[in-house]
């Protein structure tokens, strides 16, 4: 995350006497910035956070009028990405019903037993979604939760920055991947 700029700093550190203590204290609040804005992911110079990348793919098995939606995203990603489930009668999804499903990559949801199309994305709390995928690839594929028993719980996908089968909430590290991941 770039630091916020602290203008004139050479012409500070000239002052006599605190000059330096000045400059040094300036830094310093540069760094709690730059410090802040990562715990945060957030740009502290004013820039909008991209959007994460576009998450792999999407698993929806349904039964007994819950749905069970799974997202693999094996993306490099900050701590405070939240997943999100779109629900919709149509492949348009012009007025879907959106089920917020925080830093988790699963999520059970009672839709009834009609068929119906689910796509994911996920976001920062400070940026737009990503790109969403939709259940059935570039052909979205209805999903009709019928029959008395409901769907088998799946192993789990993780969630935040955890990977699959590590306790995480939002996330044990500040990201996922062996550097930053690159900001657009």
């Amino acid at each position: 995350m770039p630091a916020p700029d602290v203008r004139n700093l050479p012409y500070l550190n000239t002052i006599p006497v605190f000059g330096h203590h000045l400059v040094q204290a300036l830094k310093d609040l540069r760094k709690l910035a730059q410090n802040i804005g990562q715990q945060v992911n957030a740009f502290p110079n004013g820039q909008e956070t991209p959007p994460p990348p576009q998450v792999h793919a999407v698993s929806v098995t349904a039964s007994g009028g819950i749905a069970h939606v799974q997202i693999t995203d094996n993306n490099d990603i900050y701590r405070g990405i939240a997943y999100h489930v779109d629900v919709s009668p149509n492949t348009a999804f012009s007025a879907p019903v959106t089920f917020p499903m925080g830093p988790s990559r699963d999520i059970r949801i009672p839709v009834g037993t009609q068929p119906l199309y689910y796509r994911v994305f996920s976001d920062y709390p400070t940026s737009g979604p990503s790109t969403p995928v939709y259940h059935g690839g570039a052909i979205p594929q209805a999903v009709a939760a019928t029959g008395l028993a409901q769907p088998p719980i799946p192993l789990g996908q993780g969630s935040g920055t955890g990977f699959a089968g590590q306790i995480s909430g939002h996330g044990p590290v500040p990201y996922r991947g062996t550097t930053p991941p690159r900001r657009a």
